[in-house]
């Protein structure tokens, strides 16, 4: 009975000690300091069977810090959730970004990176809701803005060659030497 016990009491005194480990802090008690967040669009060129093909993809990025009751919190496991809105609507969960890995460096910075396809990423918000491993609650929340350009690639190309052209054309007919 003695064995029984002592082995009840080491698995409850594990699981508090891994719980404790996990969320350091009251989810209400947590701040955030984000330091960067960004996105960009990346391209990579891929031969296929019918000619070279354009692949491009928007990458985001945020690094940030995490603090409890103003003490950082820090070599805490973490993961996001990313959620998408385009102008004021409601937020929905990005179906493949449930449960984004988030790395912690020695600093005791947090940062994330996903990438979507170009096609597959319109224009708005994107919000990471920040979880602590092991607890339900959102602890904390990073915005980042995506727009996708009107005109891009060879058509931006082409744009700017008509609007250097029409400025040429502007110039020239303002200074021309009358004969």
């Amino acid at each position: 009975a003695r064995v029984m016990a002592a082995k009840l009491f080491g698995l409850v005194a594990a699981v508090l000690v891994t719980a404790a480990a996990a969320a350091p802090c009251a989810p209400a008690d947590v701040s955030i300091v984000q330091d960067n967040a960004f996105n960009d669009m990346a391209s990579s060129w891929i031969q296929t069977t019918s000619g070279i093909s354009e692949d491009k993809m928007a990458v985001f990025t945020a690094e940030f810090r995490l603090f409890c009751k103003s003490e950082q919190i820090k070599d805490v496991p973490v993961h996001a959730s990313i959620g998408f809105r385009s102008g004021s609507g409601a937020f929905r969960v990005v179906n493949s970004l449930n449960n984004v890995s988030v790395m912690r460096n020695e600093g005791g910075s947090y940062q994330f990176s996903f990438a979507l396809p170009e096609r597959d990423t319109p224009s708005g918000e994107y919000k990471a809701d920040i979880y602590f491993a092991g607890i339900d609650a959102k602890a904390a929340t990073i915005s980042i803005m995506h727009s996708v350009p009107l005109v891009s690639g060879r058509h931006m190309e082409m744009l700017a060659l008509g609007v250097l052209a029409a400025h040429a054309y502007y110039v020239h007919s303002k200074f021309s030497s009358s004969a």
